[in-house]
């Protein structure tokens, strides 16, 4: 039921710009109203849909280079909107109960915006800036039942034009105050999420790099990689292509990985794959491959999901990509609830024990990784087998994001690998497969400390050999270590330094997940 929660929202968007659309037309021919009035009420709707395409454009990485000098034509649009309501309200050419929750909507929709807009070019906010794209970001989460929709850039707020001539039919009346009753429900579910989004902002303040040092790996078996491209369907696209190697080669990781969907990856998109990477990969520079799901708008478990054909693709990804380490399923109790439903910890079992026959069928070489997302009792359960000696996993390990609620549950995470790690007392590897932060909803700086602070635990656990940063770029998410406008967000000077520092402390010049490749083909 909760997974149609975004799809309704995004409808109710739909809606309102189509009824904004139509209505600013209409007004536009009312004589009796202000000339003033009127050109706002026009020139607002007449640019909704264009500023809306081109906000939609620049928020993604593939598509966000070429638009992006327009790109503040979003924020200015609805600035009009919520000017027109002002002036509507003032003037009284609206019904008060409706031009009051309206106007005030509008405000808040065009404060929104603008901060958006402003950080979205990497601008430093002021904390109070940083409360109000916490509150309107957590707002969503709140109402789409959904943490990771802070990060998504298909859910934002549409302006509401202030009606200012009577309703011609009762339905039309009706509507109006739907809407105005939506508006309010909007203001108070916002206001009621201020506090927990200043709670949120502050909670990024304990995790700081002047304070928060990184343990020092002499031995050189701590590798720091990043994830390239979009999770694929298909072969990259060249503009992702472009920006990732660059982007990987400048910063100078050691691991690189990529997110395949197995039921649409076909022989073509493989070659593709394998050849974009043959340019990136070397002796050192090792490659995790992760077989992740179809997106969807709406998650519908099992419909996109095949167990039959995931585990027929693994020998052609194996047998292209070559990878180091190759993660059958990706985040089992997260991302893998959401494709595959809800299963037992005995379902992912027997699916990671058949996938590693698999892959090892074809190299004997290749490690099988597995991730804990949610820290919960099933994860907990497919942990301590996965960690245990008679597991085909050979490689143990976490997915650490923030939330809504700040950095505060990505310590209790934490917490929690902490106390399987000790309790399995396995000996096996352990990596970080994915970490990142939302440098939109929280600012740059928080995704910056977020992946620090994962940096300095994961150094000072001897068991933990690597971390991977999530993602290069905005694709279909606001997380990029890149900006979708290409400008490189704080979170990549905060890796260079990591990677230097440990660098400058090793003895050792091999890199650690090459150190893991040669104790198994030992």
């Amino acid at each position: 039921m909760f997974a149609f929660l975004p799809l309704v929202l995004l409808i109710f968007n739909g809606v309102v710009v189509i009824w904004d659309v139509v209505l600013t037309g209409r007004m536009a021919q009312v004589r009796t109203l202000p000339r003033p009035f009127v050109f706002l009420t026009g020139l607002a709707g007449f640019l909704l849909v264009p500023a809306l395409v081109i906000h939609l454009a620049t928020s993604d990485a593939v598509t966000g280079r070429s638009v992006t000098a327009v790109d503040w034509l979003w924020p200015v649009t609805v600035v009009l909107f919520a000017l027109q309501a002002i002036y509507a309200g003032a003037r009284r050419l609206v019904n008060p109960f409706v031009g009051f929750f309206v106007a005030l909507y509008d405000i808040i929709v065009a404060s929104d915006a603008v901060l958006r807009f402003v950080a979205s070019r990497g601008t430093p906010l002021p904390g109070a800036a940083l409360v109000v794209l916490a509150a309107t970001s957590s707002a969503f989460a709140f109402l789409s039942v959904s943490p990771t929709i802070i990060a998504s850039p298909l859910f934002f707020f549409v302006p509401m034009t202030a009606p200012a001539y009577p309703a011609l039919r009762p339905s039309a009346a009706t509507f109006r105050v739907f809407l105005a009753l939506v508006a309010f429900g909007w203001i108070v579910v916002i206001l009621s999420r201020v506090f927990p989004a200043d709670q949120a902002v502050n909670s990024y303040g304990a995790h700081d790099s002047r304070r928060e040092k990184l343990q020092e790996r002499p031995a050189n078996d701590f590798d720091i990689g990043l994830k390239l491209f979009p999770d694929l369907e298909g072969g990259p696209p060249p503009v992702a292509i472009a920006n990732d190697i660059a982007l990987a080669d400048s910063i100078g990781v050691t691991v690189v990985s990529v997110t395949v969907v197995p039921e649409a990856m076909d022989r073509a998109a493989l070659d593709s794959l394998a050849h974009t990477l043959d340019e990136l990969r070397s002796d050192s520079t090792q490659l995790i491959v992760t077989m992740g799901y179809h997106s969807g708008l709406i998650p519908l478990p099992g419909r996109n999901f095949s167990e039959r054909r995931r585990l027929a693709a693994i020998g052609p990804i194996v047998r292209h990509l070559r990878p180091d380490i190759l993660i059958p399923a990706k985040d089992p109790y997260t991302a893998g609830s959401a494709a595959a439903g809800v299963r037992p910890p005995q379902f992912w079992e027997t699916y990671l024990t058949r996938a590693a026959a698999e892959a090892h069928r074809v190299d004997r070489r290749v490690r099988i990784g597995v991730a804990a997302s949610l820290y919960e009792s099933r994860d907990s359960a497919l942990y301590a087998w996965a960690a245990s000696p008679s597991s085909p996993v050979d490689v143990v390990g976490f997915t650490l994001y923030p939330s809504p609620s700040g950095v505060i549950p990505l310590d209790a995470a934490r917490g929690a690998a902490d106390r399987w790690m000790v309790e399995s007392r396995s000996t096996k590897d352990h990596w970080v497969f994915a970490v990142g932060g939302f440098p939109e909803a929280h600012g740059e700086a928080s995704q910056e400390r977020a992946v620090w602070s994962a940096l300095a635990w994961a150094t000072s656990r001897p068991a933990i050999k690597g971390l991977i940063v999530a993602e290069a770029g905005d694709y279909g998410s606001i997380r990029g270590v890149r900006a979708a406008d290409g400008h490189l967000r704080r979170v990549a000077f905060a890796i260079m330094r990591a990677i230097k520092g440990l660098r400058e402390t090793a003895t050792d010049s091999t890199p650690a997940a090459l150190k893991g490749a040669q104790r198994v083909s030992g």
